[in-house]
């Protein structure tokens, strides 16, 4: 089997191609000179030319993040692209793990967007770099990860978390004041080691955005390798933030149903979908029914506020949609719903809408004209760390805000991991049976998908080495409209629920899939999901889709800005064509 080989591809969402593009911003964000530490913002409206900068949770908590993603992208798209640079990065990370197992900054004079002068360890941070190793480990096989992660684990349980009967949580009170400052630990300890009582009570106000998603990891650390320390603190961590004081119906708008026992909420839309993806992981290590139950409520109450249609959620930033992907994708995984039409939904439109690619140069130089130039110090984070073909080296990254004026280190990772769950959901294969989930374009060991849509009803699944294949339908699909053949033979359909069911598959067979596409115009309303926006708190919006492709808006989501502005051409009913050189790996990561 070769691993990358050339080949002619309907010209559509290629999710492949989308991880080749963001590796690109991830690696053209490490700045070499500053020991590989990445930098967290690039600013696009302020000045010209437009700069980046740095920021407190840069190595702490986002850099950690970034290298999970980075080992995604690098499986999805065989992209080779500063191997070199990323390995040195990486290295640096490695090097600030104490003896303890925890994730140390140094703190330095000389960099004084990192917070403090003395070594801290971000809580948030603990658990996206355990999540980095957890990738790593699997990625490379490298049994030094494994050792690191163990060491980590035992870390957080007994240097960081403060343990109560049968629970326990992390500290929100450190030494010092600051954003994101609060929270972390020092050499001296904690401060204060009580409990919190209020789920507003941490960074950003949110006690799940910086420690929620900890549980997950640990329990996703057990179900690799056994590790029954991870499985035990994730355990506690999770009988803590499960408690009826962190969830509710706060404005009690619906009286008769008891919101915190079905995982209602209102606040950080990304910390609660950490949490409930962290407690369904824990669920799931331990076959715990009711707590799956309790995560499949509070995703379905998560997606009923915003546009949900097109995973326009939360405060809109670009990871916001990658979370709900990833959520959704591990709920049906877990066999607890079928959310595979969310996932489709969702990938087609703000899962890659918010990705900056080349086709928004233009808008995006044309932010910063008639401002002045970037000033030598910026208030906030310290020296400015860049002003070097900013444009060029953020393409692949996803956007802080809808308007698409900012990226962010924070936002790129989930942003890019949505690409992951959606792409790694595409196709899964066991014992010759391959299952499609979602008619993308894909390329794996066991067969290709080419995905003609949305410009017409056209899939051709490429076998290579499945004896069987399930493919799941849209659900906008008229069934007795779906037409199957195989080698020119007219095939009968055969179908276990969503799936049309095909047997006798050889290697070589071309099976193609066609219907109709289905034009719809659709009124949504849509709330202001900021405060910051300008414009009414809620606003009617005529919606045209074909299939679950938004084609065109009206009024625009954002007054001037690209999104969803240059989407005509899926109005064709014939898509064009592209020669691409595709990648394939039989490794596929637990996540």
């Amino acid at each position: 089997m070769k691993t990358y080989y050339e080949d002619t591809v309907p010209d559509t969402l290629d999710l492949a191609e989308r991880a080749r593009l963001g590796l690109n911003y991830f690696t053209e964000v490490i700045q070499e000179h500053r020991d590989y530490e990445m930098c967290l913002s690039a600013d696009l409206d302020k000045s010209r030319p437009p700069y980046m900068r740095c920021h407190t949770s840069d190595i702490g908590a986002c850099q950690a993040k970034a290298m999970e993603a980075m080992a995604f992208l690098r499986l999805m798209s065989g992209s080779a692209q500063n191997l070199e640079r990323e390995g040195k990065m990486v290295d640096m990370m490695v090097s600030l793990l104490g003896e303890d197992g925890l994730h140390w900054v140094p703190g330095s004079p000389d960099r004084p967007w990192l917070g403090i002068p003395e070594p801290f360890a971000m809580i948030h941070g603990q658990g996206r770099m355990l999540r980095a190793m957890i990738a790593w480990y699997q990625y490379t096989g490298d049994p030094a990860w494994k050792r690191r992660a163990d060491r980590m684990v035992d870390g957080m349980d007994r240097v960081l978390a403060a343990h109560r009967e049968d629970y326990a949580y992390f500290p929100v009170q450190g030494f010092y004041e600051k954003e994101y400052m609060r929270s972390c630990y020092t050499r001296r300890g904690w401060k204060e080691t009580a409990e919190p009582s209020n789920e507003k009570s941490g960074e950003e106000g949110s006690l799940f955005n910086h420690q929620g998603h900890i549980p997950g990891a640990l329990a996703t650390w057990y179900g690799l390798t056994g590790n029954e320390q991870a499985l035990r603190l994730s355990g506690e961590l999770v009988r803590f933030y499960t408690r009826p004081q962190f969830w509710a119906d706060f404005g009690q708008e619906y009286p008769m149903v008891a919101g915190a026992e079905h995982a209602h909420w209102q606040g950080h839309f990304h910390g609660y979908l950490n949490t409930l993806r962290a407690i369904l992981e824990y669920a799931v290590a331990v076959n715990d029914a009711r707590l799956k139950a309790f995560v499949r409520d509070g995703y379905e109450w998560a997606r009923q506020a915003g546009f949900a249609r097109i995973g326009y959620v939360g405060d809109v930033q670009g990871c916001g949609c990658g979370r709900l992907i990833g959520l959704a994708v591990k709920l049906t995984d877990a066999g607890i719903g079928d959310y595979w039409e969310d996932v489709d939904q969702y990938i087609h439109n703000q899962g890659v809408e918010m990705q900056i690619t080349p086709e928004d140069r233009d808008y995006l130089w044309g932010l910063s004209e008639g401002k002045p130039a970037p000033p030598g110090q910026d208030r906030i984070s310290g020296d400015i760390a860049s002003t070097d073909r900013v444009i060029e080296r953020i393409m692949g990254g996803f956007a802080g805000r809808i308007a698409k004026n900012v990226v962010w280190l924070c936002c790129s990772p989930h942003g890019s991991m949505g690409l992951f769950y959606a792409w790694d959901g595409t196709l899964r294969c066991a014992d010759g049976v391959a299952r499609v989930n979602l008619l993308l374009n894909r390329a794996s060991p066991w067969m290709d998908i080419d995905s003609h849509l949305p410009y017409e009803g056209r899939v051709v699944l490429k076998n290579k080495t499945a004896r069987e294949a399930f493919v799941r339908i849209p659900l906008w699909v008229d069934r007795s409209a779906v037409r199957a053949t195989l080698g020119g033979e007219v095939l009968t359909n055969v179908w276990f629920g969503n799936y049309l069911r095909f047997e006798g598959l050889r290697p070589g067979d071309s099976l193609t899939l066609r219907f109709p596409v289905v034009e719809m115009t659709e009124e949504w309303t849509v709330p202001k999901l900021r405060q910051s926006f300008p414009g009414p708190d809620q606003q009617v919006h005529t919606c045209r889709f074909k299939g679950n492709t938004l084609v065109d808006i009206s009024p625009p989501l954002v007054p001037g800005c690209p999104l969803y502005s240059r989407r005509s051409h899926f109005l064709k009913n014939e898509a064009p064509m592209t020669k691409v050189t595709r990648f394939v790996t039989p490794l596929r990561l637990k996540w």
